[in-house]
């Protein structure tokens, strides 16, 4: 079918489930664009759009496979979510304005903003087609949509990645007075994975393919995800990048375009997402730090050549010891350590109730690194909040609730908090002397569950998350519930949790227990 793009959005109307068409565009013959959804022109559960910008006005030759009825309907713009679109959806944590997302890309500050890049599917709630989506925000909380940043291409989907402002255009990519930003991604094709860059000259409104792509052909099957941050020390670049199985790598580079491996070596445990920074602990040593998606993370030394895992232990260290924080990466050039994840577990992300969009980030998070009586470990503490902080009040036993969205500051040796509604559903937040304790068995809708495969997990093991505390004593928790995603700060963030929670009407109570005092503050967007 020839079509004519006569507006700039193409509608696509989808079923939740059903048989998947593979749309292809091409332009002269040549094919330029494609996407897989459920598509039907009857009694669609939801309409999502694809953004043709390119092609304005162009004539354009449409594949559908396998066929079915396919009629064009062309738009000037998306048609707003409602609420009943969009249930769950939290009020300070981002979420993409329709359609799945995961992992933040190209993480960084320019110009005043800052920039969020992330895994996203415009064509369905479930996982496929990655483009980059793009928002800005002037304080990490206050998200603004941009328009789509990346788009797949037929060489294959746009894979996770990050962001480097080339201050000093070494890369030798600038045009005009605009200082270039560098997007490295995972170009993932059917037949290789390979790492390329994009580059924005005009401050990270647009993005260009480099037309020298890829960087670093595939060394292993499926190796993705490249993070790069400048080594001062060295005067030189440096590339974090998941090679397969457990197997991470570090790459060097002077130009930002070519790249020299430096180390392979094992990560047990972890796999994908890789990220790489040096921290000042707070007896002035320098350690450097390198994680993964699944929350692992390992303190050690880097000499520029090796990385060695220095901080040795029985038990993994975990940057979060909830369920739902994955794939999380800090902003490369911000003057401090500024994290962001994806606040959705992989196992079940697809299943979550959440209407027409799908998945969310946690909040920002600075990290810190301090000396502990078992070693060097990472402390968490929300960013940007202090506004709404300093308006919290003490609260007693079965407070109700006037908000969705809230914070607690928890002090005390031991005790319950749990967040309740009107039907029974409750979080349960339990904390001792050496634990913290997050049940979540009885929070409303379990269902997204009932699909995980059980030769990976049991339900059971999914529904409560203890940790150990890494100080005694007194507790000085902060607690943060945003609508559907809780996190929790404790012992000034040497324990993190993020958890997702989905109750079948807002909790309207704060029981407590104990000798816990609490203060609550109101969020509002």
């Amino acid at each position: 079918m020839k079509i004519t793009v006569s507006k700039r959005f193409l509608r696509v109307p989808v079923k939740f489930d059903g048989t998947s068409h593979k749309f292809t565009f091409s332009e002269n013959g040549t094919p330029v664009y494609k996407f897989d959804a459920v598509y039907t022109e009857e009694n669609a559960d939801a309409v999502y759009y694809a953004d043709l910008r390119d092609y304005l006005g162009k004539t354009m030759t449409v594949t559908v496979e396998p066929e079915c009825a396919f009629t064009p309907v062309f738009e000037d713009a998306m048609t707003p979510l409602t609420a009943e679109e969009t249930v769950l959806r939290p009020q300070l944590h981002f979420t993409a304005e329709r359609g799945w997302i995961n992992d933040p890309n190209g993480l960084c500050f320019y110009g005043g903003q800052y920039h969020l890049f992330y895994q996203h599917n415009p064509y369905g709630r479930l996982w496929g087609n990655m483009h980059w989506g793009h928002a800005v925000s002037p304080d990490l909380l206050h998200w603004e949509y941009k328009e789509e940043a990346m788009f797949l291409d037929m060489d294959g989907a746009m894979f996770s990645g990050c962001a480097i402002v080339d201050h000093n255009n070494v890369s030798g990519l600038k045009e005009g007075d605009e200082t270039p930003i560098l997007f490295f991604y995972t170009c993932a094709g059917e037949k290789k994975s390979t790492q390329c860059l994009a580059y924005s000259t005009d401050g990270g409104k647009t993005l260009k393919k480099y037309d020298k792509n890829p960087l670093i052909d595939e060394i292993a099957p499926g190796n993705r995800d490249p993070k790069v941050i400048y080594d001062a020390k060295r005067a030189r670049w440096l590339m974090a990048l998941y090679f397969v199985e457990r197997t991470y790598a570090i790459f060097t580079s002077q130009d930002l375009l070519h790249w020299e491996l430096l180390q392979k070596f094992d990560l047990p445990g972890d796999d994908e997402c890789p990220d790489l920074y040096p921290l000042t602990a707070d007896d002035g040593r320098t350690l450097w730090v390198y994680s993964g998606a699944h929350d692992m993370y390992f303190v050690g030394d880097f000499d520029g050549d090796t990385f060695q895992c220095t901080e040795i232990t029985n038990e993994p260290l975990w940057i979060d010891f909830g369920f739902d924080n994955y794939a999380g990466v800090t902003y490369g050039n911000y003057d401090r350590p500024v994290y962001l994840g994806w606040g959705v577990n992989p196992l079940y992300a697809n299943f979550v109730p959440t209407g027409e969009y799908s998945g969310l980030m946690t909040l920002p998070r600075e990290l810190s690194l301090c000396e502990t009586e078992e070693g060097y470990r990472l402390k968490t503490k929300p960013f940007g909040i202090d506004e709404y902080r300093a308006g919290a009040f003490p609260i007693g036993n079965q407070k109700p609730l006037l908000t969705e969205s809230f914070g607690l500051l928890v002090q005390g040796n031991f005790g319950r908090i749990a967040l309740k509604n009107s039907r029974g559903e409750e979080v349960v937040i339990e904390v001792t002397v050496d634990s913290i304790t997050v049940d979540r068995s009885k929070s409303g809708d379990l269902s997204y569950f009932d699909d995980v495969d059980p030769k990976l997990f049991k339900k059971e093991d999914l529904l409560v998350s203890t940790t150990k505390r890494y100080m005694r004593g007194n507790v000085n928790m902060e607690i943060i519930f945003d609508v559907s995603y809780l996190e929790i700060y404790a012992d000034g963030g040497l324990e993190t949790a993020s958890v997702c929670v989905y109750p079948d009407a807002p909790y309207q109570v704060v029981s407590t227990d104990g000798d816990l005092e609490v203060k609550m503050y109101t969020i509002k967007k």
